[in-house]
């Protein structure tokens, strides 16, 4: 039998060190029951900057959140923060390739950082100022290691991602894709912007966003875009052109966030309600998946967030090529 789930009161105990020896072994034991491999890659090269990192952001969650966190997505993020602590810390005891990989994954000198998702699924990447990206699989970023000495937080991006960027009026925040400049405040969007496709797309969920785009003339031409807008510039006529999401769109892109419920529901159904909801394809590298059973409430979630929870109550794996998510596993014989 897999070990149980621990609570979310054992996982912030075994985080800050205050656990029994016999509460420690409960949670290294269930951790290992997972047999999953963590999708983060942390620029950081040490436990301690790891764990401030990981109390940084369920401290965020629990005070800025102006809705109470439903007990199963609480437990979430505290099972999440202890995967991803004891992850780490099983990679430098035994794992020489996982050190490496993470060096050849970040690169950082004096000034700059420098990080590319080489994973085959979406990465949760947090930036100097709090600012958080979903990157896709491939994507590229490169920022200052720390923002405070700029009247700019300015970034370099390819790839695409989903941005979250914190308000702040005294510096705002430009990301930087070969001709093309986006300008925010504070506010939630997309960014597609992959270097072998003919065009750039920038679309607002939230807030508003300035698109600039550098003409012959060294003159910049700008959009303004507002929420269920985008900005579309075409590489090879050089042409930005503006454009509005239909009121009738029902697909959600798989960075917007939803609620869903699912009660024993098997994986097969599962998997349909996610292709309803985003644009995307699930398919099962075992069909034994299929048979597992879903019981959950995922409240105002993204895709990615709704992976990640599928991967540890289950202990599946997932992968993304292309418009498809593939789950990977052993799945469950019932």
């Amino acid at each position: 039998m897999d070990p149980k789930i621990p609570s979310s009161e054992l996982l912030k105990k075994y985080l800050s060190n205050q656990c029994s020896s016999h509460e420690r072994d409960l949670v290294e034991a269930w951790y290992q029951s997972l047999t999953i491999e963590s999708g983060e890659t942390f620029s950081a090269c040490d436990e301690e900057v790891l764990y401030e990192r990981i109390q940084l952001q369920i401290s965020e969650t629990e005070h800025e959140t102006n809705t109470p966190i439903l007990p199963l997505r609480k437990l979430w993020y505290y099972a999440a923060a202890a995967v991803l602590f004891a992850g780490l810390f099983f990679a430098y005891s035994t794992s020489p390739k996982t050190e490496k990989a993470v060096t050849e994954n970040v690169l950082t000198d004096s000034l700059q950082i420098t990080f590319s998702n080489k994973e085959k699924k979406i990465i949760r990447y947090t930036l100097p100022d709090k600012s958080v990206i979903w990157l896709k699989p491939g994507a590229f970023i490169s920022h200052p290691v720390s923002f405070s000495t700029s009247k700019n937080r300015e970034i370099d991006f390819h790839g695409e991602a989903f941005f979250d960027v914190r308000r702040d009026i005294e510096h705002p925040f430009i990301i930087h894709c070969g001709k093309l400049k986006t300008q925010v405040l504070g506010t939630t969007f997309n960014v597609k912007a992959n270097e072998n496709e003919p065009s750039y797309k920038v679309s607002v969920v939230t807030g508003s966003v300035a698109v600039s785009k550098e003409n012959s003339a060294n003159k910049f031409e700008t959009i303004v875009l507002k929420p269920k807008q985008e900005a579309v510039f075409e590489k090879t006529s050089d042409r930005m052109t503006f454009n509005v999401t239909p009121d009738n769109e029902t697909i959600n892109e798989n960075w917007q966030s939803v609620s869903l419920v699912f009660n024993e529901t098997p994986m097969s159904e599962v998997a349909i309600r996610l292709q309803q909801t985003f644009r995307i394809k699930i398919e099962f590298a075992n069909p034994e998946i299929k048979k597992c059973r879903l019981k959950v409430d995922f409240n105002n979630q993204k895709l990615p967030e709704i992976l990640g929870m599928i991967e540890t109550l289950l202990g599946t794996t997932y992968e993304i090529e292309a418009d498809k998510v593939i789950l990977k596993g052993e799945g469950c014989a019932r």
